[in-house]
């Protein structure tokens, strides 16, 4: 009797389960270890020129800054100087962790009315942009933080060189392009994105060069203030002009108007699991949702047991609840400055009363959507981005994601300097326009002047606030499963031990709240899904539309490891010493 109790117990155990359940194979994704220094982004190009300044000495605020000019180059359906940017970092000297809010901001004759029953008009055309604030927010970050051992110049040329010489197409690009092509043909601004020689969108291998594009980063780079040049001086009273002339609502005064924030310990967890700390931004980012998963997995499972994370449904359906209740109060936050209370929320998200409150309201099975705390409000979702993940000798960390919103943002671009416009304006929300599912709008997200969009872009860095040496350096693109894609990698690599390639790798799980339906990769396990959903009364559907693609730099012991996302379709590989 005692021997057959004992076999029951075996194979009722998560640890016995674990062959049922077959996972996919690694990926072809390239994770590399380093000593000292280590840089992932969205494309190896742009990796290899972060990793060249981090080798001359530049900091990782340097490197990051050389690597974001770059993938507006190369990922220019994801990226560029007509869009802003968000970055966590984390200074090792001070033990200080900063957040810079380079968002584009709603030009000042904006307001919420603006796209009523013209929805296309906050997707494309020049009337879709927001103020830009890639530019300013480089030339802040480089001023206040670099190294001061690589000139500004010097982190502008490799991507001038690019854009001038041209840069083989990447196979996701081509199927980007391939996309758009109604677009390149129907606004002129645009029409060169289409080869002349095959009068066809370029294919995967093709050179493509943007000689305009060219010309005014070299103008940029040269300038001893760029700033000056791009938000008051020639540069925007061109740009206004363009704007003007195609219909769009940013004017000289918008540009000159236009303000990087900054904010120090503004937002952080220190009591998730031991002494580290993950940090963040404030509103418009959402890492106030994202660390919220984290935190609340980490006190769930404080053993974090290796095998559990692929052998457990339970540790799945915990990890599905959890996600419902933070995207949930996400539906609550936007612009701090306009939004009342949104700060506050921010920052209450991330104490261990919060966490508690969550898991407190937690059960073994689904719940009805009213019980998650949030409002049946539809969070617009966002779209492409870029993003570089990078710590440098001296025990920096920097995690930045830029965008331009949708591919190729508003799907025009400045006849004169070549910069591809953000879409920005679909960002925001548009009162009476409910989304597929009936939603609502979500208020807080009400267009206003001057006002910035709420983001799912959450770019984190994870130290340990005792010894002030950082663990952790992730973030991700691809729209509102930045979210769910970082919580879950995070999840496996800190909690339940998994390589940051692996946790990576792992299928999308994903759950937004609005819908209450969580999407799945294709190769997530049939029969974890079938124990989910029968057991756990989870409900399912099969992932669609943009994937969340993660870069990570893993700090372990032995070396700092550093990987990239195989989602996404381009060649990359870290780069670092």
């Amino acid at each position: 009797m005692a021997i057959l109790l004992t076999l029951l117990l075996i194979f009722a155990s998560p640890a016995a389960r674990a062959e049922e359940f077959v996972w996919p194979a690694p990926s072809d994704a390239i994770e590399r270890k380093f000593e000292k220094a280590a840089l992932t982004s969205d494309n190896a190009a742009c990796s290899k020129i972060g990793g060249e300044i981090l080798r001359k000495g530049g900091n990782s605020i340097d490197a990051s800054i050389a690597s974001m000019f770059c993938l507006g180059v190369v990922n220019p359906q994801s990226s560029g100087i007509g869009g802003g940017f968000l970055m966590t970092y984390f200074d090792e000297k001070s033990g200080n962790c900063y957040s810079i809010d380079a968002r584009e901001t709603a030009p000042a004759s904006a307001h919420r009315d603006m796209f009523l029953n013209d929805s296309d008009g906050s997707k494309y055309g020049f009337k879709a942009a927001g103020t830009p604030g890639e530019i300013a927010g480089y030339w802040h970050v480089f001023k206040k933080f670099g190294s001061g051992k690589v000139s500004w110049k010097e982190l502008v040329q490799p991507a001038v060189k690019l854009a001038r010489d041209g840069h083989p197409v990447s196979p996701y690009l081509a199927t980007v392009m391939k996309v758009k092509e109604r677009h390149f043909r129907l606004f002129p601004s645009v029409k060169h994105w289409i080869n002349p020689e095959t009068n066809a969108t370029y294919a995967s291998g093709d050179l493509l060069k943007r000689p305009k594009l060219a010309k005014t980063l070299e103008r940029l780079g040269n300038s001893p203030n760029p700033v000056q040049l791009f938000y008051n001086g020639e540069m925007a009273k061109t740009m206004a002009k363009e704007f003007q002339k195609g219909g769009g609502l940013i004017t000289e005064k918008d540009l000159a108007d236009y303000k990087v924030r900054e904010y120090v310990n503004s937002n952080s967890n220190d009591h998730f699991r031991g002494t580290l700390t993950m940090c963040g931004g404030p509103p418009p980012s959402s890492f106030g949702v994202t660390q919220l998963i984290v935190s609340v997995m980490s006190k769930l499972f404080p053993e974090g047991h290796h095998d559990d994370i692929y052998s457990d449904p339970k540790v799945l359906h915990k990890y599905i609840e959890a996600m419902k209740f933070a995207y949930a109060q996400r539906t609550l936050l936007g612009d701090h400055d306009f939004v009342k209370g949104a700060l506050e929320l921010s920052k209450n998200l991330t104490t261990p009363e919060y966490t508690q409150w969550v898991i407190d309201r937690m059960s073994e099975k689904a719940q009805p959507s009213k019980n998650y705390g949030g409002i049946a409000q539809y969070v617009k979702p966002d779209h492409g981005t870029s993003h570089v993940s990078a710590m440098d000798q001296y025990g920096n960390g920097v995690s930045v994601t830029t965008t331009i919103n949708r591919w190729f943002g508003a799907a025009v671009e400045s006849t004169e300097y070549g910069i591809l416009w953000n879409d920005e304006m679909d960002d925001f929300s548009t009162p009476g326009m409910e989304n597929g599912f009936g939603f609502a709008p979500s208020e807080t997200n009400f267009i206003e002047p001057g006002k910035r969009p709420m983001s799912s872009m959450s770019p984190m860095v994870i130290f340990d606030h005792v010894t002030k040496k950082v663990r952790m350096v992730i973030g991700g693109s691809g729209g509102s499963k930045i979210i769910s894609a970082l919580a879950k990698s995070i999840v496996r690599s800190l909690i339940f031990h998994d390589s940051i390639k692996k946790a990576i790798d792992a299928p999308m799980i994903h759950n937004q709240f609005t819908p209450d339906i969580t999407q799945l990769d294709d190769e997530f396990p049939e029969n974890m899904k079938k124990i989910l959903e029968t057991e756990y009364l989870q409900k399912f559907r099969n992932t669609t539309g943009f994937e969340g693609i993660i870069q990570g730099v893993n700090v372990l012991e032995d070396g700092i490891y550093a990987c990239g996302d195989y989602r996404r379709k381009t060649e990359q590989e870290p780069a670092g010493f």
